[in-house]
């Protein structure tokens, strides 16, 4: 746990997600449609941002849901005092994830959303029980991750060029990716491991499989040179309930 604080305290310091770019603007404007069509906003009074990082999502929640209690917490002390200088009224609504334990909250959530989060923790497990712990009965559990399906584009590229590789914890990811990506999904093993956990109602939303893959391949190949893929593609955007 200690490593993995080190880690990400280190990146933060460098820098780490300080603005927000070309893919992180698109999944904004996504999630932005997304809540405001799906979601009866006037009744989420409490909501936490589980991976918060340094608080590159705040204003959009704040925008979303001027009138709730917005709550964050995350793994990395430096990308939280970073939050709280950008965001000084926060101060008192930050708090820091020890996954060596059950993260414990006094209060309970109407809202929790996990941006970008779930394919960067160790133990997966505790990750989706703690935050199905923290939800309101009926309380609703938004997020977003990089897609492992079968007949997805990238998934296809990677099995021609043979870039998924096996991790020592018996899951796939993308050999080219961030090294602190740890595994990619499909939508049937996030399906089963929610239904296990508890959650009862499971939605998949996809955003941009194609273009953005080729896109990118096309930018990579035409400025870069020989291709070097970005961060990330493509994601499933979950409501959980």
């Amino acid at each position: 746990m200690d490593k993995l604080k080190d880690f990400y305290n280190k990146r933060y310091l460098n820098g780490y997600r300080e603005n927000l770019s070309g893919y992180e603007i698109a999944r904004w404007v996504a999630l932005e449609h997304f809540i405001k069509n799906i979601l009866k906003r006037e009744k989420i009074k409490n909501m936490l941002d589980y991976g918060c990082g340094n608080g590159l999502h705040v204003n959009l929640w704040k925008k979303l849901f001027p009138q709730a209690d917005l709550n964050f917490c995350d793994i990395s002390n430096i990308a939280l005092e970073s939050l709280i200088t950008i965001y000084p009224e926060f101060k008192n609504k930050c708090f820091e994830i020890d996954q060596n334990r059950e993260f414990k909250l006094d209060s309970y959530f109407d809202l929790i959303l996990s941006i970008e989060v779930m394919e960067h923790v160790e133990n997966l497990d505790n990750y989706l029980n703690d935050i199905f712990k923290l939800l309101k009965p009926g309380g609703f559990f938004i997020w977003t991750t990089p897609c492992a399906n079968k007949f997805s584009i990238e998934h296809i590229y990677n099995v021609l060029t043979k870039q998924i590789e096996t991790t020592n914890a018996g899951e796939r990811r993308w050999k080219w990716e961030d090294p602190a990506h740890l595994r990619r999904l499909k939508s049937y093993e996030i399906k089963n491991k929610l239904k296990k956990i508890g959650f009862e109602s499971i939605e998949f939303r996809f955003r941009a499989h194609f273009f953005s893959f080729v896109c990118t391949y096309v930018f990579s190949r035409l400025i870069r040179g020989p291709f070097r893929p970005l961060k990330k593609f493509n994601e499933q955007i979950m409501i959980l309930d």
